[in-house]
């Protein structure tokens, strides 16, 4: 009989992704510390959650997550990293609805390539607001400015 866990994603990377896309207020991912006291679940214990150490934890221990990072228990019930970011997709507020669907329905009809491209400018672009949140300035990217159109339509 096959492992009923073979078909999930392994579980380290389900909480890695939540340590590093959940992020404090201050805009910096969460420190083990931090997490611990407010899940009561031991510093030990999560990080050989986040290194696969422990790979079937107590369901007390995946609520208390849960609550923290603001997930539904059905996170960890992802098979894909993709899944994940959908999940977690879900959580956001709605106040930047109209330019999420607006970025979801340029990219769609993008290449696959053109699709990576436009994920390597949000992973810039999200590490360049945790710089600016930690008082260092970066340029903005060449040929960009916030008040006009783009010119390649």
């Amino acid at each position: 009989m096959a492992d009923l866990l073979e078909d999930f994603l392994p579980l380290a990377e389900q909480v890695n992704i939540l340590f590093q896309h959940v992020l404090h207020p201050e805009g910096r991912p969460y420190t083990l510390d931090e997490v611990s006291q407010q899940c009561h679940v031991s510093v030990a214990t999560l990080s050989q959650l986040r290194t696969g150490r422990i790979t079937n934890p107590q369901l007390s221990t995946l609520r208390s997550l849960c609550r923290f990072f603001q997930v539904p228990l059905r996170y960890f019930e992802t098979r894909s990293v993709e899944a994940c970011y959908a999940v977690l997709a879900e959580k956001q507020p709605d106040d930047n609805t109209t330019e999420l669907n607006e970025i979801a329905f340029r990219a769609i009809h993008l290449s696959p390539e053109a699709q990576r491209d436009v994920l390597k400018v949000i992973q810039w672009v999200q590490a360049a607001e945790r710089l600016r949140h930690s008082g260092i300035d970066i340029p903005a990217l060449p040929g960009l400015d916030d008040n006009r159109e783009p010119s390649g339509d």
